[in-house]
């Protein structure tokens, strides 16, 4: 009787030295996959992170050349320029060579014109400063400024004006919409210019269309000319990480669309 109570004893005393021995396991292993998972999304976190830091550095990168650009216009070309439209109108003026005074005036009167156009390139690329405006006041000021020119009608809609977005994000879609309206006055040949901005948890889509003539979107991306304004809209909307859609129909006009996820608003 005793012997078998020592053996009831050592099957109770097995079983619970097993059982604390698999739980044991068990909570090992919770805790292993917990720490696993953890060092995952800190991974998945920092890796995100280090994806925004390159994004605004890029960005910064960007604007900084832009404005480069624009203050060597104006200080190195624009100078120059202004040096040979003083040469040339003195020399028509003082009519010293009769017989090139005609021709002195026109290259008076060409370089003027480039460097006219110099200067509002250097403007818009160092002045243009959107930082303390709103994105909707902005295509309103654009769709007024087209209006004005009785050329076509600029319309535009926007269901929520009340959300948070980065001053480099609402500059990069006011360019990809400015490109797109120059485009539209310049070739589309357009009666109208539709611009619409639908906010929601999703993110941000913004799309533009015109009734214009279109064109052969394959046949223009041969082309550097045609095609620097289309690469300049799809690279702006790359850097402010968008979904980026555009396509064009002869003869059904051209359409644009940009969807923002919402994490990329506010980069």
């Amino acid at each position: 009787m005793g012997q078998a109570n020592e053996y009831l004893i050592f099957i109770v005393l097995s079983s619970l030295i097993m059982l604390v021995f698999i739980t044991g396991i068990i909570i090992f292993t919770f805790q292993y996959h917990k720490r696993k998972l953890q060092h995952e999304r800190e991974k998945l976190l920092m890796n995100e992170q280090h994806k925004h830091d390159l994004l605004n550095a890029k960005l910064e990168i960007h604007e900084q050349t832009i404005q480069d650009i624009g203050r060597e216009i104006h200080d190195n070309t624009g100078q120059k320029l202004t040096l040979a439209s003083i040469y040339a109108h003195q020399l028509a003026y003082e009519k010293q060579y009769p017989d090139i005074q005609t021709k002195m005036q026109h290259i008076g009167t060409i370089i003027d014109q480039s460097l006219k156009e110099l200067r509002l390139l250097s403007k818009s690329l160092t002045e243009y400063n959107t930082d303390g405006d709103e994105l909707k006041n902005l295509i309103i000021a654009e769709c007024t400024q087209v209006n004005a020119l009785n050329i076509c009608d600029a319309r535009f809609t926007m269901n929520e004006s009340d959300f948070k977005l980065s001053n480099t994000v609402k500059n990069f879609v006011l360019r990809i919409i400015q490109e797109f309206i120059q485009n539209s006055l310049k070739h589309a040949h357009c009666k109208n210019i539709i611009l619409k901005i639908n906010y929601n948890k999703l993110g941000l889509e913004v799309s533009a269309m015109d009734d214009g003539v279109g064109f052969d979107v394959y046949k223009s991306n041969g082309d550097e000319r045609a095609g620097i304004g289309l690469l300049n809209m799809k690279k702006r909307a790359e850097l402010i990480g968008a979904d980026y859609h555009f396509e064009s129909n002869l003869k059904k006009g051209t359409f644009l669309e940009l969807k923002i996820p919402a994490n990329k608003l506010y980069v």
